[in-house]
């Protein structure tokens, strides 16, 4: 799917050619073709990715439908004036629905088409080139709170000043028709991007998060079963939780869901043993997310390297947690060295082959490590 989609834009090109009787040149194939072999590399590379926006490697599909909506608009666009152009919805788009090279490859595919199916002039593209580059960056910058005010003021006023070049280039600045153009084509950003915002903002971004609010609730009923069950899992599970999130915020990972893995990889308990199958009974059962789902599978499938940054957290957490807990069972006053301790967890896990191909960087685990010998003080809590 993923090669018919970078290699569309030759598909469009040629619908284009037919529909108005025009040859076209083997130079604008070999480019085009050119182009949309780099954004496949760009797509593949991506797949791989840890870094997507707000989570959208799970979603892959919500790319494929914005990038195939700007094949369309290229299309479209082609019968109507630069000046029209929504481009800049589009790059904000294919930003919120993938990562930062993601979105430069898809934006700077279609834009190459958009080239060959309108003869742009080299200011048109320039410019063009600049909105869709502005965009980008500038919604780069939204985070979990996602208040976009400043970035859409600041992208749809860029905008405005690179269409009035583009009026200029065509010596139309102070034409009424251009300034109308303009103006519409302002307003129709501004309420498209408003909407697009607001729907990720409460359909994507907060449903994600009160999800995951709910599921990592001490009190939740699940986690209340556990520890009326076994007190030990209980208390096991939350101080894992703990660090999941702790080192999740200290490397950029996913937070939520590594609290969550911390929370219900033991749930199993519940049905008499701890292992994947009873794990994962459980989640299907109260409907846990897919990617915490994928989270409890992958950490519990036995003797497999993990893959994740979040799964190879969680093994490290919970290896922590196991250790201090059992020497602490065994002499409740114990004075522990906990940079020792550390030490042989993370030699014990390396030397097992479980992180041999997890995702984790070695400057993210030197950063795992420095937080569990700082955290001397919470240690106490698991005596």
């Amino acid at each position: 799917m993923w090669l018919v989609l970078s290699f569309a834009p030759l598909l469009v090109f040629g619908l284009r050619l037919l529909i108005i009787h025009a040859p076209g040149t083997p130079v604008a194939f070999v480019q085009l073709g050119v182009s949309s072999l780099a954004f496949y590399f760009v797509l593949l590379m991506s797949m791989k990715g840890k870094a997507w926006r707000f989570h959208q490697e799970k979603q892959k599909m919500r790319f494929a439908a914005v990038y195939a909506a700007g094949l369309l608009l290229s299309f479209v666009c082609s019968f109507v004036s630069p000046l029209c152009w929504p481009y800049l919805p589009l790059a904000a788009l294919l930003l919120l629905s993938s990562d930062l090279p993601q979105a430069f490859g898809g934006y700077f595919s279609l834009l190459i088409l958009q080239v060959f199916l309108s003869e742009l002039q080299p200011e048109v593209f320039v410019s063009f080139s600049l909105i869709g580059c502005i965009g980008i960056l500038m919604f780069s910058f939204l985070d979990d709170d996602f208040l976009f005010g400043v970035p859409l003021f600041c992208s749809l006023l860029f905008q405005t000043l690179l269409l009035l070049c583009v009026a200029l280039g065509q010596g139309k600045l102070f034409a009424p028709k251009s300034i109308l153009l303009i103006v519409l084509n302002l307003i129709f950003c501004f309420l498209l991007l408003t909407g697009i915002l607001k729907y990720m903002s409460t359909r994507v971004i907060h449903k994600a998060i009160d999800l995951y609010a709910e599921l990592n609730d001490p009190e939740n009923s699940l986690l209340v079963q556990l520890k009326e069950k076994s007190q030990r899992s209980y208390y096991h599970a939350v101080h894992t939780a703990h660090f999941c999130e702790k080192l999740a915020d200290r490397i950029g990972a996913d937070a939520p869901l590594c609290k969550a893995g911390g929370y219900y990889h033991k749930i199993g308990k519940l049905r008499g043993e701890t292992n994947l199958r009873n794990t994962l009974d459980i989640a299907k059962e109260n409907e846990f997310p897919k990617e915490l789902v994928r989270l409890l599978r992958e950490y519990g499938a036995p003797k497999e390297p993990l893959h994740s940054r979040e799964a190879g957290i969680l093994l490290l957490s919970d290896a922590m947690v196991s250790s201090v807990m059992f020497l602490f069972d065994k002499n409740k006053d114990a004075q522990l060295d906990y940079a020792q301790i550390t030490q042989v967890v993370f030699s014990k896990q390396i030397e097992g082959g479980y992180l041999e191909r997890c995702r984790l960087t070695m400057e993210e685990l030197w950063i795992i490590k420095k937080c569990f010998m700082e955290e001397t003080l919470y240690y106490d809590f698991l005596r």
